[in-house]
């Protein structure tokens, strides 16, 4: 089986070379810095209850995808063959495709929010472009790429089945007690990873892989270091107690002019910006236990400056719409 997909992605890559460049835009359409530029414009200027749900689902969803990859600790394709060129470079494991996963999550929530037949058959072209941008580039698997597909269906299934009687349950707790929910939730994502990487024992990353990945990428791997498990954790937390607080005070943005959403998106994703990449500069380098909390402290206030901050800067100077 890993023979033929081998062939298939060589093949592809050899007789349509073409697609490099276009399979590049797609591929960036299943990036976490783009679900970055999404969710706050919907939560900020267009649908704050979508907003809301979409940063949730994604921080569910990216946390478990992290610890599902640890569980099956399964290499990428241009980390074992020299046929396979590297059109991109990933640290971590290739099973279930991030992009993938995450793409039918997300596009998969907006297509049953809009309930419009052609939305959703733009949704699904979109999720099928981004998942075969992965394979295109070399960096997935075909199946890696299902069963990212697959894992993102049953999450987004589950989201939507559970969504409103917790949603319920939470909102019934004061404020303390939803950050406290909130806290635990990211907890839990992050030691779903820790325990996914405790239960490899004294396994360790064949020396031919992380060769092979650094000959024909020029890239180093480190798979078993799981900083974007805990980024997702720390991102959940800090969007989900931000928005229980921002719910809280009842100043939660409305739509507004069009110039007035503009001005909200611009500024508050230019702040954004300035957090991640300003406390960005404040996370170590090495692999241990300070980066990991200054990653989760970093991601955190990132989250909570969107569903929380942005919107009371928004209310203060009267760009909230209302």
């Amino acid at each position: 089986m890993t023979d033929f997909q081998i062939v298939l992605i060589q093949a592809l890559q050899d007789q349509a070379a073409w697609l490099a460049v276009p399979m590049q835009f797609f591929s960036f359409l299943g990036q976490p810095e783009f679900y970055l530029l999404v969710i706050p414009i919907l939560y900020w200027c267009w649908d704050p209850r979508l907003g809301l749900r979409l940063g949730l689902l994604m921080g569910i969803s990216g946390g478990l995808n992290e610890a599902l990859k640890v569980v099956f600790h399964l290499p990428r394709p241009y980390w074992v063959s020299p046929e396979v060129r590297a059109l991109g470079s990933y640290p971590s494991f290739g099973l279930p495709s991030a992009h993938a996963q995450g793409s039918m999550a997300l596009w998969g929530l907006i297509a049953v929010d809009a309930r419009r037949w052609w939305f959703s058959v733009f949704a699904v072209a979109l999720i099928f472009l981004i998942g075969a941008s992965r394979v295109v580039l070399g960096v997935h698997f075909p199946t890696d790429v299902i069963a990212g597909w697959a894992i993102g269906a049953v999450v987004l299934l589950g989201f939507l089945a559970l969504e409103e009687p917790v949603g319920r349950r939470v909102a019934a707790l004061p404020l303390s007690r939803q950050i406290l929910v909130a806290f635990a939730g990211s907890l839990a994502l992050a030691l779903a990873s820790f325990a996914a990487l405790a239960a490899l024992g004294d396994w360790e990353v064949p020396a031919s892989w992380a060769a092979g990945a650094l000959e024909r990428s020029g890239e180093p791997i480190h798979p078993l270091f799981l900083r974007d498990a805990v980024t997702a954790s720390g991102l959940f937390f800090g969007f989900a107690a931000g928005a229980a607080a921002e719910h809280h005070r009842g100043s939660m943005c409305v739509i507004g002019k069009g110039s007035v959403r503009l001005l909200r998106y611009i500024f508050g994703i230019a702040v954004t910006g300035a957090i991640w990449f300003g406390l960005g500069l404040l996370v170590p380098p090495d692999p241990d236990a300070a980066i990991y909390l200054c990653q989760y402290l970093r991601a955190a206030a990132a989250g909570a400056w969107v569903s929380f901050g942005a919107p009371a800067v928004f209310a203060r100077y009267n760009l909230d719409g209302a």
